[in-house]
This record gives C-alpha cells, structure tokens and sequence, in this order.
C-alpha cells in the first residue's frame, strides 16, 4: 500500500528542489551527444527524485543509494531523501544506519535536528524503546521549538506505552492534547489516554473479582471443612448416643415386662389365698379364717407387696412416657 507523502512538511522547499532539480538534470543531459559518467549520475538522481516525488519508495531507494555510492561526498539534501525514502517504505534498519552516517557526515547540515528525529522513530519501530526515549528525548532538549516537538514527545509516550509503562506515558499525552491541540498527533493522544483510564479500570475490576474469588474460595474451603468434621466427628457421637439411649429404652422394656409379669403372679396367688380362705371358710361354717393371725400377715404382706409392685409400675411407665 502507498503511503502518503508528507514530506514538505520535515524536508522545507523539497517540491521546488525536485522539480528544479529534475528539469535542469534532464536540460544537462539532453544537449550531450553521448552520455558520460557526470550524467549517467545525474539521470540516476533524476530517476532517485521522480520516484520520490511519485511516492514509489522502492524505486527511490534504489536510485538514491546508487547515486550517493557512486559520487562521494554526495550532498546533504539527497542523503536525507535516502533516508525519509527508507522509512516510508518500512526499511527502518537500514534507516537508522543512515542516519548515523548523515550525522557523521553533516554534523552542522539543516537536516540534522530532522534525521535525529527520524533515527529516533526508526529505533521504536524496531522494537529498541529504551533507544528511542533517549534520543528523542535529546531531540526535546535541544530544539524545544521544533516543528516536530509534539511528534517527539508522542514517540516517546508511545515508547513508554509499548513498555506497559502507562504511569509514565499518561503525563506525555495529556502535554500533547493540552499544549499541541492543533497538532495532528494531538486526536491520537487523546485516544491513548482513553485507552489507559479502560486498562486502568479493568484492572480493578479484575483485581476486585480476584479478591472476591479468593474470599469465595476460602469461604467455600472453610465450609467444606467445617462440613466434613461434623460428618466425620459430630454425627458418629450422635449415633452412638441415639443407640445408647435405644439400648437403655430396650432394657428398661423388658424390666417393665418383667415387672408387671411378676405383679399378675402376685395378683393372681393373692386371688387364689382368698378363694382358699372362703372355700375353707363354707366348709366350716363360723370360723373366721382372717382371726388366725397367720393367715391375717400373710393376706396383708402380699397386699402390700402387690400394691407397691403396682406404685412401682405406674412410676415407670409415667417416666417412660
């Protein structure tokens, strides 16, 4: 895909420069009979030109490299070119070597604050952000009234932010939209600091659940716990002292059975101890049998034993129920 051109904006006159260039270039080479070397070169440079004007990277590239390789020192303005051809077309390693050269070359040229710039933003595209928050930075420092200023401190926030360093690059990016609103990296800053206050958010939120979850699964462990001891403790004891409780009711059954058996026994030889005393009695009219005191004790023992049997039984059974 083409990128657009906005060279005129980081290279001051480049429109005219090419034009100018070209059409004097071709004028040269038009009048010669034959081509030599000096014009050979300069078609090449021609070419390196109405490529760059036509956005044809690749083909600018081409001829600018073979044209500053073949005439050395080649000028300033076609080393920058080199360069700008270079990071349009994403060649950003080669693009910072470059610019390390055109700085060796033209340490006092008018491009150098520009090739900084652009050897910084080369540096973020390849990955190196600690490298591009130190040269741009240098940039800020050195020419605080350039043009590409606001664009130096976004690729310095930008290198912060692909850093995961959101603390750091938020101040940047509200500089930019408070202090650059005109500027066109201003609306993409405005969208960083959106971006930052969403993951902000949603890292509370997740750090609430977090917690929350950990309370909830340490709440739900407690429980589980809990619930296993009773199973494990609680419930056997209860158990036994329900079959406790079952055995003595049992016992205490049968000593009741037991008990009103014996008492109908009583019952029953104290009916018989009395049918012998009226039989005996019929049979010799005018005797009282209950006169012998024998008979009288044993009438009143077994009486008193059959209702203290019985007093016993009644006892029994009201603590049963």
């Amino acid at each position: 895909m083409v990128r657009k051109n906005n060279f005129g904006r980081v290279f001051p006159g480049i429109k005219f420069f090419i034009c100018a260039g070209t059409l004097v270039f071709f004028l040269s080479v038009s009048g010669l009979p034959a081509q030599t070397a000096a014009t050979a070169s300069r078609i090449t440079l021609a070419e390196g030109y109405q490529a760059y004007k036509n956005s044809d990277w690749i083909t600018a590239i081409f001829f600018l490299r073979k044209f500053v390789s073949q005439n050395q020192p080649a000028d300033a303005g076609t080393w920058y070119m080199l360069i700008m051809a270079q990071m349009y077309a994403g060649e950003y390693q080669s693009a910072a070597a470059d610019c390390s050269t055109f700085m060796a070359k033209f340490p006092k040229s008018m491009y150098c604050s520009y090739v900084q710039y652009q050897r910084g933003r080369a540096c973020f595209y390849l990955g190196d952000y600690n490298k591009t928050v130190l040269l741009l930075s240098d940039f800020c420092h050195q020419y605080p009234d350039h043009e590409m200023y606001p664009s130096a401190l976004f690729w310095i926030a930008e290198s912060f932010y692909a850093d995961g360093n959101y603390t750091s690059s938020r101040p940047l990016y509200e500089r930019i939209v408070s202090d650059f609103q005109t500027d066109a990296k201003s609306a993409q800053a405005q969208f960083r600091i959106e971006s930052i206050d969403q993951r902000n958010r949603e890292k509370k939120l997740l750090y609430l659940l977090k917690v929350t979850g950990e309370e909830y699964l340490s709440a739900k462990e407690d429980y589980e716990k809990q619930l296993q001891l009773y199973k494990s403790s609680d419930i056997p004891g209860l158990t036994e002292k329900i079959r406790t409780a079952k055995n003595e009711n049992e016992l205490l059954g049968r000593q009741l059975d037991a008990e009103k058996k014996q008492n109908s026994e009583l019952l029953q030889k104290i009916a018989d101890l009395e049918n012998r005393i009226t039989a005996l009695s019929s049979q010799t009219p005018g005797t009282d049998l209950s006169a012998n005191p024998k008979n009288s004790d044993d009438i009143e023992k077994l009486k008193a034993k059959a209702q203290q049997v019985q007093k016993l039984l009644n006892s029994q059974q009201n603590g049963g129920e």
